[in-house]
């Protein structure tokens, strides 16, 4: 963990040859005491609940209207089966670190009115000077960047089953037929409600039998590449990322918002059969959701990207839905995998098409978020 290094400059001159007086040690004492910042503080290693008493304080101070603070305990999602039901619960990201800022004699008044169980980081000593270690805004900014991803990407998810197509190959995990592997060979339509599947080559088996979190996704449909270009829309990819942008700057017009619904107009409803037709439909989707502010429908589209990007083999596909997903969450995990299929482009003397576009885009979305 990274401490702060911008102390103010009396307390830079300690250790350096400059001793300081008692005097201004004293008074340095005094600015450090006062100063409002992220100070990590620590929790008993038995302690496994959330961050309560602070919120119980933060509560208190607002109903006798005392002057607040802010506090961050970063917490990630966690994904059980319970009972035939996947629950999902949130837990400590950091364990037993909370991050509160304020000053060292404001938290010290917090410690002593009911928030005992708290204690400061051991103080770190410089030349004549010491203080308690604490996080730069800025690094806490990223700190609190990284911890959001873990917060809203759902680790384990499963494809609803409107979401596979004819030719989605799939392993059943629970059930009966636990251990199979099955392809899907008819989708919802012609009076039908589920889809059904054919188990092992000798069984077809309604999938409505066969719940979400009871199998996952292992291939993909590769039929019906002549649908490619209908999808292969420059125009309305380059109409949405310039809404994308003002999304992002809260700037969004009415313009941008016709244009998202009429996307989800012709492409809402479509049902694409292989790995490269779906990757760019939804390239297509998530942004026009994510304009109209459609956060269950976004959410939902997440989840299915981000359970199926573990089993698409085309790097350019892939990489289209990470920065896609990037783009339109400000998350640091497809940051992190979106920047890692991209940036090896860019040492290439000349990108094909798709890369370019790829390599410009990552970088818009990288200014826009302040990446």
């Amino acid at each position: 963990m990274k401490y702060a290094k911008d102390r103010d400059k009396t307390s830079a001159t300690a250790g350096k040859g400059f001793p300081l007086s008692s005097a201004a040690v004293r008074i340095t004492g005094i600015q450090n005491s006062r100063a409002v910042r992220w100070y990590i503080l620590t929790l008993p290693f038995c302690h496994r609940g959330g961050a309560k008493g602070l919120q119980a304080e933060f509560d208190r101070r607002k109903r006798a209207g005392e002057p607040g603070f802010e506090y961050f305990a970063p917490t990630y999602v966690e994904v059980e089966e319970k009972d035939g039901s996947w629950i999902k619960t949130n837990r400590p990201l950091l364990y037993n670190y909370v991050f509160v800022r304020a000053s060292e004699n404001d938290i010290y008044r917090m410690m002593t009115s009911g928030l005992s169980q708290y204690s400061f980081l051991p103080r770190v000593r410089e030349g004549e000077t010491e203080y308690y270690p604490y996080l730069p805004d800025e690094a806490m900014s990223n700190l609190q960047w990284v911890a959001r991803s873990y917060a809203d990407v759902v680790p384990v998810c499963f494809p609803e089953p409107e979401r596979l197509v004819k030719g989605d190959r799939i392993r059943i995990t629970e059930g009966q037929f636990k251990n199979a592997e099955a392809t899907v060979v008819q989708q919802p339509g012609a009076g039908r409600k589920e889809i059904v599947v054919c188990v092992e080559n000798w069984m077809w088996v309604p999938l409505l039998h066969v719940q979400p979190g009871q199998y996952e996704v292992i291939a993909l449909s590769s039929d019906n590449m002549h649908v490619y270009t209908r999808l292969n829309n420059d125009r309305l990819f380059g109409a949405l990322h310039a809404a994308l942008q003002r999304y992002h700057a809260a700037r969004v017009t009415i313009e941008d918002r016709a244009l998202a619904a009429e996307t989800l107009q012709q492409y809402g409803r479509l049902s694409m059969d292989s790995v490269v037709t779906r990757c760019k439909l939804y390239a297509l989707l998530l942004p026009a959701y994510t304009i109209l502010d459609d956060r269950e429908a976004r959410d939902r589209l997440i989840e299915t990207m981000h359970g199926l990007l573990p089993v698409i083999k085309a790097g350019q596909a892939k990489a289209l839905l990470l920065v896609t997903l990037y783009g339109c969450t400000d998350n640091s995990i497809y940051y992190d995998q979106a920047h890692a299929l991209v940036d090896p482009w860019r040492a290439e003397e000349s990108p094909k098409k798709i890369k370019a576009q790829l390599i410009r885009r990552l970088g818009d979305y990288d200014l826009w978020l302040g990446h």
